[in-house]
């Protein structure tokens, strides 16, 4: 008898013993800390803030020469002068080189004096004609001749002058490409020649902003990379967009008169872009996102993070206008994003400088 309740007591025992880890586990279970629903996320914040903000636009340019030519010879010959060096200086219609032209001038020796002929045939002829010594026939056969011969001399002038290349502007070469004395073949390159006393500045803004900008605004064009920063004007506008990006190629112009500025750089463009200012927040871009219905970010509401759908404004490299969508002083989340969801739980770790994405007047 006693041995039976001995067994049952410890089988008592041991039911209370098991009942009470298995309550301790779910217990473990529901509160463990690395369970994703009460997992806590640290991100950085930003404070949205209502302003007037001035339609300031900033986007990348290239530069290019006012004019840019490769210099090539028109016909064949052994270049007899070549009397710059590279990298000179040239004024339009200065001599950049010259073929051998003796042959054509043996050929135009000739055809002047087979001018002076014709000349002297037509006046006897047409003096002869007065006193009826000479048909009509007759004179209009030695004007004839004398035209063909004018012709004759005008084609060898034409031939000769394509012995010679000249400057068509005033400008700076690029390496010559060739050497005195050797023979070149028609269509041979020489050097190139630059127009960059003044430069072309070549941009292009989306859809959006195309009809806010016009000829003869100006515009601040700025090399971050060697600390220069120079005034522009826009001189043209394509009439039509792009098709692959739906954009408008515009073109400005500044002047390089110490030739400061590089040909071939890449650049920054800021502009105003017209139209009445807008109220908006400047918010740091990387805390838009967009998805098929549009653009949103994440707001920090008590401890929470909001997806919140908003409207958009004017986008620069590192902010963009929200013109709806945010209150005064929500605090926008602009960390974590790629693992964020709506209502993940979310803690403020560090609020980021509101001047460092405003939009610059």
């Amino acid at each position: 008898m006693n041995k039976k309740i001995l067994i049952g007591v410890i089988t008592v025992f041991s039911l209370l013993f098991t009942a009470c880890s298995g309550g301790e586990a779910k217990e473990q279970k529901k509160s463990g800390g690395g369970s994703t629903a009460s997992r806590v996320v640290r991100v950085e914040g930003y404070v949205a803030q209502q302003r007037v903000l001035d339609n300031r636009y900033q986007v990348s340019a290239a530069l290019l020469p006012m004019d840019d030519v490769e210099l090539k010879a028109e016909t064949s010959g052994r270049l007899v002068q070549l009397p710059v060096k590279d990298g000179a200086s040239v004024s339009k219609g200065a001599l950049i080189a010259k073929i051998d032209d003796s042959e054509l001038k043996a050929l135009l020796a000739q055809a002047n004096a087979q001018l002076e002929l014709e000349k002297q045939k037509e006046a006897r002829t047409r003096t002869l004609h007065e006193k009826d010594g000479a048909t009509t026939a007759e004179l209009e056969s030695a004007v004839a001749s004398l035209h063909a011969q004018e012709a004759q001399v005008a084609q060898i002038q034409a031939q000769m002058r394509k012995t010679e290349i000249r400057a068509p502007f005033s400008g700076r070469l690029g390496f010559l490409s060739v050497s005195e004395g050797e023979w070149m073949t028609s269509g041979a390159s020489v050097s190139t020649l630059s127009s960059v006393q003044e430069l072309k500045v070549e941009f292009s803004l989306p859809q959006r902003y195309a009809s806010m900008v016009a000829a003869g605004d100006s515009l601040k064009v700025i090399d971050d990379e060697r600390g220069l920063t120079t005034a522009g004007k826009i001189q043209f506008l394509e009439p039509t967009l792009t098709s692959s990006s739906r954009s408008r190629k515009i073109r400005a112009m500044i002047r390089n008169p110490k030739e400061e500025w590089m040909a071939g750089s890449f650049v920054k463009a800021e502009l105003s872009l017209r139209g009445s200012k807008e109220r908006g927040m400047a918010i740091p871009t990387e805390a838009i996102t967009l998805d098929d219905k549009g653009p949103y970010v994440f707001v920090y509401k008590e401890g929470k993070a909001v997806q919140t759908r908003v409207q958009t404004g004017l986008r620069t490299p590192i902010s963009i206008v929200v013109i709806n969508g945010l209150a005064e002083n929500d605090t926008v989340i602009i960390s974590g994003l790629m693992s964020m969801r709506n209502g993940t739980s979310v803690e403020i770790r560090d609020l980021r400088n509101q001047m460092n994405y405003e939009v610059q007047e």
